[in-house]
């Protein structure tokens, strides 16, 4: 849900560059190219790439696997049979094909098809009666299928889905932590732009008293010249236009160090000619609901969100760190059909006859550390760690429900203090002009005047000064609340 009242005066201001001659740049320009060109946002992008390349990743354990092997041998060999000399060669050739997986119910599966020949010569020398030879060439086919399932450890879908879930975790923090940095620099980038404002105001308001100075000097130097004035009071003006002078240079120095620090947040070129081409605006009567604005700051913060999914992993892990404690317990099941034949078409269409010789297998097996203190171990640390988490959730809801609250308090503030910089500036504006027609007239001495002038300068600095404020004050409720964007 958004919160107009705490959008007012953001969108649609007027146009203002009366300070400089520089590029005139727009708040809400100033936020689109910081979310554009910012250096850390781009960094947060990249690690939110990255996280969804490991989500990737983590789901190809669960791929199933192709494989293909094949040998082929050839030996000779003698001896003796029965006291008779024999000579033997034999070759030898298979071929064969499996896939082989498993999935998150801790089955894991192979499915097996082979072929090989086998040739096999014996010569037999029985002296007198002659030479014997005997062959045996057979070609052998068979498929098979094997299933193995846990059955204690390992059975838990999500203990053997935890490396894709922890990836997923890590893509929800790193798009968490990407908004957060974009709601940062947004932050940033807004209270640059406002204290970039601000330095401007008092460099147009020095560079104006500057002026003035110089004027009043010029007048009452005549006024001197013409006897209407003692000298003291040509020597008064020159001291203030000195000091004019010097402060106007202060406040050109400090305006162009605010505009550098905006355009290295937006990504510009520090030393770059700017005009701020926005005012803060008016400030309207507002009535904040405190507990409504707190509702949102809990709903949508994004130091909150982060520490709840911290949380939610660190939960899933003691849940997975004790189901891995149990001992490891497994039975295996294998069935498949094989055919021999004279030739290879012969044998590999044999597996479907009904004279093709089956064959079944059952197994088990079981595992477990003696005593176990690895599994364990690792149990009531992560236990302790998701109690940690738990704290640190509640701890930063008690915080930001404090500064949201504070922050209402400082916007409601704002907006006073700037309705009193107003009225404090109408008076001292009055209080010039009265100085000023009693200068007239010979009944206030220039000093007067000049105090009148100065006290007119700090008024309009405080009033810009607090529209300022104002601002900020919106911009960090709104990032409280997770709420920030570039318009």
């Amino acid at each position: 849900m958004r919160w107009a009242w705490l959008a007012l005066g953001l969108v649609s201001l007027p146009s203002w560059a009366e300070a400089g001659d520089g590029r005139a740049l727009t708040y809400e320009e100033a936020l689109t190219q910081a979310l554009e060109s910012n250096p850390s946002l781009r960094r947060a992008r990249l690690d939110r790439d990255a996280a969804q390349s490991s989500v990737l990743s983590a789901r190809g354990q669960f791929d199933p696997t192709l494989g293909i092997d094949g040998s082929w041998r050839q030996s000779r060999s003698k001896g003796f049979f029965q006291g008779f000399p024999f000579d033997s060669e034999s070759r030898s050739w298979d071929l064969g094909t499996n896939v082989r997986g498993s999935v998150g119910t801790g089955t894991s599966y192979s499915l097996d098809a082979g072929l090989d020949r086998n040739f096999s010569s014996f010569t037999t020398n029985f002296g007198g009666v002659g030479a014997s030879e005997q062959i045996q060439d057979a070609y052998t086919s068979n498929m098979s299928v094997s299933v193995t399932q846990q059955l204690l450890k390992g059975l838990r879908t999500s203990f053997n889905l935890q490396n894709v879930t922890r990836a997923r975790q890590g893509l929800t923090t790193a798009e968490l932590s990407l908004e957060k940095a974009r709601q940062d620099v947004l932050a940033q980038t807004a209270a640059a732009y406002w204290a970039w404002f601000y330095q401007e105001r008092l460099r147009a308001i020095a560079e104006e008293s500057s002026a003035n100075a110089e004027e009043d000097l010029r007048v009452v130097a005549l006024r001197v010249e013409a006897g209407d004035l003692p000298p003291v009071e040509r020597t008064r003006l020159e001291a203030a236009l000195v000091q004019a002078q010097a402060s106007a240079l202060d406040a050109a120095d400090s305006a162009q160090k605010a505009a550098d620090d905006l355009l290295l947040l937006i990504g510009g070129t520090p030393g770059e000619s700017l005009a701020p081409a926005s005012k803060p605006g008016d400030v309207r009567p507002l009535e904040l609901d405190v507990e409504a604005a707190l509702g949102v700051a809990l709903a949508q913060n994004l130091d909150l969100a982060l520490a709840r999914a911290q949380l939610e992993a660190a939960e899933l892990d003691a849940t997975n760190a004790r189901h891995a404690r149990l001992p490891s317990l497994s039975a295996t099941g294998s069935a498949g059909i094989g055919a021999q034949d004279t030739t290879a078409s012969a044998a590999l269409s044999g597996v479907f006859d009904s004279d093709a010789f089956p064959f079944l297998s059952v197994a088990g097996s079981f595992s477990v550390p003696i005593g176990n203190r690895a599994a364990r171990g690792e149990s009531e640390r992560l236990a302790i760690t998701e109690s940690q988490r738990r704290n640190s959730v509640t701890e930063l809801e008690t915080s930001i429900g404090s500064q949201v609250r504070q922050q209402v308090r400082v916007l409601e503030s704002s907006r006073r203090r700037v309705e009193l910089a107003d009225a404090n500036l109408r008076l001292a504006e009055e209080t010039l002009d009265a100085e000023e027609a009693l200068a007239q007239v010979g009944r206030k001495i220039q000093k007067d005047v000049l105090e009148a002038r100065t006290q007119v300068d700090r008024t309009r600095a405080e009033a810009a000064k607090a529209r300022t404020d104002y601002r900020l004050a919106e911009v960090e409720l709104l990032r409280l609340q997770g709420q920030l964007t570039e318009e």
